[in-house]
């Protein structure tokens, strides 16, 4: 069977890098990633004091509300990182300049769920549920009345699928930190078999409440104060600690080449590869040799039928965790070894700028591979100072490198060991 091409014909984002404004184009993600600014800032949860994890990358959610009212008015049924994702998807559809006259799907992944237990307690004691429930019905909005519809894990692509009358596949994914990943995956395959013509791929996520932070904590994954403050954040540098958490949402549009083509859209790039795995080790720890993360790799690079050479750009799953980062540069290396030769690809960890979106990490992290390879510039690693002896390849420190870029990769690895590979071509690329 012929596979059809596919290509990447628009994006959108929701993140920011300041509590003053939202950035909400990919030119504003792009300018600020390949600047090297950081989105991360202070952070404490509503109503605590001194909670351990004080650094986030968090958008201000009055001022979101505020410039998307009508998004929210739209779909009522939606927790924070919905909002996002809606958002998001419709930039992206925008910026394809999509209508419903194609077949279009959609594929998003989610995580844990916003809303907890606790609400439902505040509704009082058990033998006054049914009339408390009175009081929280859906034609009577209140903080209550949608949490358990609003945090079902496929509200949010519903809702992205309903605003933009979507005819086409509709998948949520649950692949934790690779989750997004592995949507952009499922819609690639999805296009390449001909089932339709377009996809909406990406994720959102907001995990900055207690319930989820104190989870992280309580695993010793989240970085806590430091003299680094607000620079917390340090993928492969020998003073690293733990991730710090971001949230925002960010989608692209996967197309077939045909059918942008037809529509003369503008390509961005094309994806050319992809492949997933399970490391089948341990729930709360990657491979100590990164046996998953390299099958990961190795199906993504056997899916593009390319030589490990070939790649010249890693955007890293890069998460600033001690473990991570020294297991994703073994596993890089052992893979991309040549015969006769110490040269390997320019790697970077876009999360050092923008926080780890958790589920959605994969997003804008395609996003930024997508605009590295389409510029032909390497985003930076920021806050690299002194690497860690364990990590010493080239990740482009604290400022982005000019580099033609024919291949990348984008690589996440997730908990539970799931993990997932992208290969983004140039388009137009003619190999020798």
């Amino acid at each position: 069977m012929n596979k059809c091409r596919v290509v990447i014909t628009g994006m959108g984002i929701i993140n920011a890098f300041d509590d003053s404004s939202l950035c909400a184009t990919k030119e504003e993600y792009w300018q600020s990633i390949s600047s090297g600014k950081s989105a991360v800032r202070p952070w404490q949860p509503k109503d605590t004091e001194d909670f351990p994890v004080k650094y986030a990358a968090t958008v201000n959610f009055d001022l979101f509300k505020e410039q998307y009212q009508a998004s929210l008015t739209d779909a009522p049924l939606l927790e924070r990182r919905g909002y996002f994702g809606l958002v998001a998807a419709k930039n992206a559809f925008k910026d394809a300049n999509l209508t419903s006259s194609i077949r279009i799907g959609c594929a998003t992944c989610s995580g844990v769920p916003e809303i907890h237990e606790s609400e439902m307690l505040a509704l009082g004691s058990t033998e006054n549920y049914p009339e408390s429930l009175k009081e929280h019905r859906l034609d009577k909005p209140s903080e209550l009345s949608h949490s358990g519809l609003a945090s079902t894990n496929d509200r949010m692509v519903s809702a992205i699928a309903e605003s933009l009358s979507m005819t086409g596949p509709v998948i949520n994914i649950n692949g934790a930190c690779a989750g997004a990943a592995q949507a952009i995956g499922v819609a690639y395959r999805a296009i390449q078999r001909g089932e339709t013509d377009a996809m909406l791929a990406g994720g959102a996520d907001s995990v900055t409440n207690t319930r989820v932070m104190s989870g992280l904590y309580l695993l010793g994954a989240t970085a806590t104060s430091s003299p680094k403050k607000a620079a917390l954040c340090s993928p492969f540098d020998q003073g690293r600690s733990g991730l710090v958490a971001g949230e925002g949402g960010a989608f692209l549009v996967l197309e077939s080449e045909a059918s942008a083509k037809e529509r003369d859209a503008l390509i961005y790039g094309e994806i050319v590869g992809y492949g997933s795995s399970l490391d089948a080790y341990k729930v709360t720890a990657p491979h100590p040799e990164g046996k998953g993360a390299e099958a990961a790799i190795v199906s993504a690079l056997h899916d593009a039928d390319l030589p490990p050479e070939k790649i010249d750009y890693i955007n890293a799953h890069g998460t600033s965790t001690p473990m991570n980062d020294v297991v994703e540069t073994q596993t890089i290396k052992r893979v991309f070894a040549q015969k006769n030769s110490s040269v390997y690809p320019l790697i970077s960890s876009t999360k050092s700028m923008i926080g780890h979106w958790i589920s959605a990490a994969a997003a804008p992290e395609a996003i930024a591979t997508v605009l590295a390879t389409y510029h032909g510039v390497v985003p930076p690693t920021i806050n690299l100072n002194i690497p860690d002896v364990n990590c010493d390849l080239d990740y482009v420190p604290n400022q982005a490198r000019e580099k033609k870029i024919h291949y990348a990769m984008s690589n996440s690895f997730g908990f539970g060991g799931i993990n997932a590979s992208i290969i983004i071509k140039a388009y137009n690329y003619a190999d020798k």
